[in-house]
């Protein structure tokens, strides 16, 4: 069997690695110059390695996981914990505070996941529907709407224990580079990986499928998955036309906005992480794979009401401004600062997808005669991770071999 994957990102490239891997013959087709789409890994001038999109492996990301060690790499925990950050700004709160509102909020949660009380909608009417100390009511919603990169009034309540649980579970990232991953699954295709041709046209039926690109190369197979953000899918022709219930569920994907921002540092600080509630940023400092602290401080800033007050659109002055207020402790280098955003992006248009409503996402992942569809807004509870998008990608490849 044939197939022609398009997009290599890490949801294409491990549909491309399982068919391949089960004796398959694939040819890959990516828009842009490089593999790993917003799995982006730079090093700056100072030596510090930063993550432009997907960053930290959560509890609970097996599959990334195992892909690393399949593949070799290690994992380096960064010294600082995703899930605890120390609130600024706002009404204020302790630490104490917090976790006596994180234990109310993880009943309140459970007795929603039982079927124990009736369905609370969005993360703000369940956060306003306990009775929680104000400050950290403030300061759960601000990591609520950072993490998912939107407004609380848009995501379901039952999200919140994987948004803003406070905790002190490890969330590393791959050493060297998270695209490392992509780069891994890539060398291991070889040739078979096209790279700088967007696919434009996808003409497909019972007889199999042919893809055309932009340059006018051809690629004829008896499958495809089609591995490309919900956002961008429709710069793809395809004849005959997707059934309406495929198109609607792809336009049914909502998507968050994010941006990082990340400041060399003149001296290395210990890690730890700050979080600006009335900004709706955090940022934090980290340590290497050898557990020496980096020279960097990387920010995360998540809606796009956060991006417009930061004034991201215009570069990142008032970002710099706002972070030497926040953390006066830093020696920040501003003149060498990087900013990371997608809006801006050709090729997604957004940072990542906000959780599916409910039953969205079999329709996502639902195969069209010789098409399976993967991306990480295709990967269900794990949406908007490295994991989903490597879940949905094997998910395809199984479904195209097994015919489901």
């Amino acid at each position: 069997m044939r197939v022609i994957v398009i997009g290599a990102g890490v949801g294409g490239l491990s549909a491309a690695n399982e068919l391949s891997r089960s004796g398959g013959e694939v040819a890959v087709l990516e828009a842009r110059d490089r593999v790993g789409g917003r799995v982006w890994s730079q090093r700056l001038p100072n030596g510090a390695v930063v993550e432009m999109g997907a960053e930290f492996l959560l509890p609970g990301n097996t599959e990334v996981r195992a892909l690393a060690k399949r593949l070799g790499l290690d994992l380096a925990d960064k010294g600082m914990r995703y899930g605890r950050r120390e609130a600024r700004g706002g009404i204020g709160v302790s630490r104490e505070a917090l976790d006596r509102a994180m234990t109310k909020l993880d009943a309140a949660l459970a007795a929603l996941d039982s079927g124990g009380v009736a369905a609370v909608g969005s993360v703000r009417e369940l956060l306003d529907s306990l009775d929680l100390d104000p400050g950290a009511r403030e300061a759960i919603l601000a990591r609520a709407e950072i993490s998912a990169a939107t407004s609380a009034d848009g995501v379901p309540a039952t999200d919140l224990g994987g948004l803003a649980h406070i905790d002190d579970e490890p969330s590393p990232s791959v050493a060297g580079g998270n695209q490392g991953l992509a780069l891994g699954l890539a060398a291991g295709l070889g040739d078979a990986v096209r790279l700088g041709d967007p696919a434009e046209l996808v003409e497909w039926g019972d007889g199999g499928v042919r893809v055309e690109t932009a340059s006018g190369h051809a690629e004829v197979a008896d499958r495809c998955v089609v591995a490309v953000p919900a956002s961008v899918v429709d710069r793809i022709a395809f004849e005959p036309e997707l059934p309406d219930a495929k198109r609607e569920a792809l336009a049914a994907v909502r998507y968050g906005h994010a941006a990082k921002l990340f400041v060399p540092l003149a001296a290395p600080a210990p890690a730890g992480a700050v979080m600006n509630v009335p900004e709706r940023y955090w940022c934090w400092t980290q340590t290497g794979a050898l557990g020496e602290p980096l020279p960097v401080v990387s920010c995360f800033a998540g809606s796009a009401r956060a991006l417009e007050r930061l004034e991201v659109a215009a570069g990142p002055d008032r970002w710099l401004e706002s972070l030497a207020a926040l953390r006066p402790d830093l020696a920040l280098e501003p003149d060498r600062a990087v900013l990371s955003t997608w809006d801006d992006d050709g090729w997604v248009g957004a940072a990542y997808s906000i959780s599916p409503r409910p039953g969205l996402a079999e329709s996502l992942i639902e195969r069209v005669g010789p098409l399976a569809f993967a991306g990480e807004h295709a990967g269900g509870r794990f949406n908007g991770l490295m994991e989903g998008a490597i879940r949905s990608g094997r998910t395809a490849a199984r479904r195209l071999v097994s015919r489901i």
